[in-house]
């Protein structure tokens, strides 16, 4: 392949188009810094809130409340900058759109790093609106002291791949045009089903939502796998949907050939 095939394929012909570039840039780190910003402190809140005889929420009551809160922020920063930049605010979203070939490589890398940063920036923000005496940890995602780290990969790996499916079922415009309803409300609730499901053991999904409070906080409890698991997911998501969508496409092309095929031959016969 020769050195234009090559920047044709990691795109960075489509980088030259820079109002739009630093408009998705913007939009992503916009996106990571009020998602961390807010699904941060609503955990604070939630689990230093107290009821009318000032006992804690029980640990169930919390998590409903977490992950509700969670998968609405999610669908509201998707709804907020979807159309400037697709939302990914997730690195294994952006790994899986990639493969998808939703977004070239080298987009897809200046995406992650402006996740990245905006997910500190927004980890700090909820630091520094929150008080000392309720912070705790900062909402640092630590794995179940009774899983190894293989359960916890596996876990993360389970919900990630879940959570991108959905995400590439709602881009795809050849099932978009028969109508799959609120995009960021599918993906939100995927986003609460997946926090619902494996809380207390672990329940990141986003290499970002880990990073955060990590850095903040200076917590780095296998800190790894929360990279590792969901990166993993997202990238086996898309291979995973690339080769479901081909055949599907393989599918509408080969019936609609063999239609076209009968066609012929019945005007044939007619005449």
């Amino acid at each position: 392949m020769s050195w234009k095939g090559i920047k044709n394929v990691c795109g960075f012909k489509e980088m030259k188009n820079y109002n739009l570039v630093i408009r998705q840039l913007l939009s992503e780190f916009l996106g990571s810094l009020l998602y961390l910003s807010l699904v941060l402190s609503a955990g604070i809140g939630i689990k230093s809130t107290n009821d009318n005889e000032g006992r804690r929420l029980e640990h169930g009551t919390a998590t409903v409340l977490i992950a509700v809160a969670n998968g609405l922020a999610v669908a509201s920063i998707i709804t907020i900058f979807g159309h400037v930049s697709g939302a990914h605010i997730n690195p294994a979203v952006t790994c899986g759109a990639m493969i998808c070939k939703h977004i070239k490589p080298v987009k897809a890398v200046c995406y992650v790093v402006v996740q990245i940063v905006g997910g500190v920036a927004g980890a700090e923000i909820a630091y520094l609106l929150s008080s000392e005496t309720i912070r705790g940890d900062l909402g640092s995602i630590i794995p179940y002291k009774h899983l190894r780290e293989d359960q916890v990969f596996g876990l993360e790996f389970l919900m990630t791949f879940m959570l991108v499916a959905v995400v590439l079922s709602v881009i795809d415009t050849t099932r978009g045009a028969r109508g799959l309803g609120s995009a960021p409300l599918a993906i939100g609730l995927s986003i609460t089903a997946g926090i619902c499901c494996c809380s207390p053991y672990t329940a990141s999904m986003n290499p970002i939502r880990s990073l955060g409070p990590a850095v903040i906080m200076n917590r780095w409890d296998s800190h790894l796998v929360y990279w590792v698991g969901p990166m993993a997911g997202g990238l086996v998501a898309g291979l995973t949907y690339r080769c479901l969508l081909l055949y599907h496409q393989q599918t509408i092309v080969l019936q609609s050939s063999r239609i076209d095929l009968n066609r012929m031959l019945d005007g044939h016969r007619s005449e």
